[in-house]
């Protein structure tokens, strides 16, 4: 599993070998994403797409038939058909955060990871890091504990606060303008070759990384500003 603001950094030997798989990996997702776009009729219309995201009433963010700030980790596993691994994650400053990491599956025309950052208490937390059943150590300086059985089963039925979308292909910044649009604000992260660009209007984040894959973040609008600090706070790590 990964913390939340760990962006995985895919990197390769020699600069000619990435250059090439970057420029065939983006080909590849141009002529994808241009069929996608293309007219068709209504039942054939592609659905689940990253960039199909909408508002609710509530303010909340929905992407892929999900409600983001409403729906339940149960209701994902049900979506998805897919069971996640599920840690409390504990950083030495106090900040802790409880995940669900989905390994790779396909999702709409594309194969991607997810994360799913649930809403929990500080006393479910602690509840959880008792009764852990596996405890590791991060580069990060993070700890990791794996949740028991039953507490899985308490986990299902939390809301998912936040979600992460991690794409198996490189996303070139034409084709992420043409599909997502122009973003509201751009801000250079601490980590080296990632910039954030920021749509708040959407309750999207998109963490740009010229060295490896991007990775998108969903959010409800009210944790919007939440989501954007803990981004920009985020420090340099190997985690994976």
């Amino acid at each position: 599993m990964r913390k939340l603001c760990c962006c995985a950094m895919m990197r390769v030997q020699t600069k000619g070998f990435y250059m090439k798989h970057r420029l065939i990996t983006s080909s590849l997702l141009a002529l994808t994403l241009g069929m996608a776009g293309c007219d068709s009729s209504p039942s054939q219309k592609p659905e689940d797409l990253p960039w199909q995201v909408t508002s609710t009433a509530e303010g909340n963010t929905q992407v892929f038939h999900l409600d983001v700030g409403k729906v339940t980790l149960k209701e994902v596993i049900e979506r998805f058909h897919s069971f996640p691994e599920m840690a409390v994650f504990a950083h030495e400053s106090g900040k802790r955060s409880l995940e669900a990491y989905f390994s790779t599956m396909r999702i709409g025309l594309f194969e991607a990871k997810l994360i799913a950052e649930l809403q929990a208490e500080p006393a479910m937390l602690d509840s959880f890091q008792t009764n852990h059943t596996k405890r590791e150590g991060m580069a990060s300086g993070q700890w990791k504990y794996t949740l028991s059985e039953a507490d899985m089963k308490i986990a299902n039925g939390l809301r998912v606060q936040r979600l992460i979308y991690m794409p198996m292909i490189d996303y070139d910044l034409d084709i992420v303008v043409a599909r997502f649009g122009e973003p509201e604000e751009r801000v250079a992260s601490s980590q080296a070759g990632i910039e954030y660009w920021f749509y708040p209007s959407k309750g999207l984040t998109i963490a740009m990384n010229t060295d490896g894959k991007e990775i998108l973040y969903y959010t409800a609008k009210a944790d919007f500003a939440a989501l954007k600090q803990t981004l920009l706070e985020a420090k340099p790590t190997n985690d994976r």
